[in-house]
């Protein structure tokens, strides 16, 4: 992709890798737990149409693609925190958020802790958590269970996509592979699944910025009613809702979701 460069970056702990294009204000880009996934493979239809007018910036978060593996077992925080550093550690006083699932959770969290830090927020394929405590394992479980097979993730974006044959071409499924063995087996090493899903209904209740829900009406990881929950309980939100799509609205209708992600984080969005 022309203008769009790769880079390192040292977020606290975690040598954090990250791909960036474009100048003007900026805009952060958070993916998925989608095993072996990382900034560019979720937002590689995006990165540079939104650099036309901005200044994006697309890390992998701790563990995925070519940033730092967890050396303990990490909750929530960990993963807000070190995206805050990641910010730091560039320079970056104030960004738009684009988050997509645990992008979504990670987005919330520094757009509640750290308003003056957060212009818009885009939350693709996101309800906010809201799982009860007693239903966490399950919902994590094939995440957690894992095993780096061209079956097994062959399975999992059929859950996560509306036509995963579409919008995984040969060269990105082994992308995908090639990284989620990476991922699960330091995973292994360490002897857990690093991950939790937090509830943080309760600060969208409370945010303070603009948000947009993008949620597909065939989502089957977070169901369209999770983001109509979420999307009623957050203070000024719009929501948009696609047809014909799964969790990943941003890759499977990317003409769409752009036109979109523009005007909203411009401010045209009436």
């Amino acid at each position: 992709m022309a203008n769009v460069t790769e880079n390192f970056a040292q977020a606290g702990e975690y040598r954090t890798h990250y791909w960036e294009v474009g100048e003007g204000e900026n805009v952060l880009m958070l993916h998925s737990a989608d095993p072996g996934s990382g900034g560019w493979l979720e937002f590689r239809e995006n990165m540079e149409v939104l650099g036309r007018q901005f200044r994006v910036l697309a890390p992998d978060i701790i563990g995925f693609g070519k940033t730092d593996s967890p050396t303990r077992d990490l909750r929530h925080p960990a993963y807000v925190e070190h995206m805050v550093q990641f910010l730091d550690a560039l320079g970056v006083k104030k960004t738009h958020l684009i988050g997509n699932c645990r992008g979504g959770l990670i987005s919330i969290s520094i757009a509640a802790e750290h308003p003056e830090r957060v212009g818009r927020v885009i939350l693709i394929g996101n309800a906010g958590g809201g799982i009860p405590p007693e239903l966490e394992q399950k919902a994590l479980a094939p995440y957690a269970n894992y095993t780096a097979t061209r079956e097994n993730l062959q399975a999992h974006l059929e859950r996560a996509y509306f036509n995963a044959e579409r919008w995984r071409p040969p060269e990105i499924f082994d992308q995908y592979l090639e990284s989620s063995a990476r991922q699960y087996g330091a995973y292994t090493k360490l002897g857990c699944y690093p991950m939790d899903v937090p509830n943080l209904r309760p600060l969208l209740a409370k945010m303070t910025v603009p948000v947009l829900f993008v949620t597909g009406k065939e989502n089957k990881i977070l169901p369209i009613e999770q983001a109509l929950i979420a999307f009623g309980m957050t203070p000024g939100a719009k929501l948009y809702a696609m047809s014909s799509c799964g969790l990943h609205a941003q890759t499977e209708h990317p003409e769409e979701f752009n036109r979109i992600a523009l005007t909203f984080l411009k401010g045209e969005l009436n």
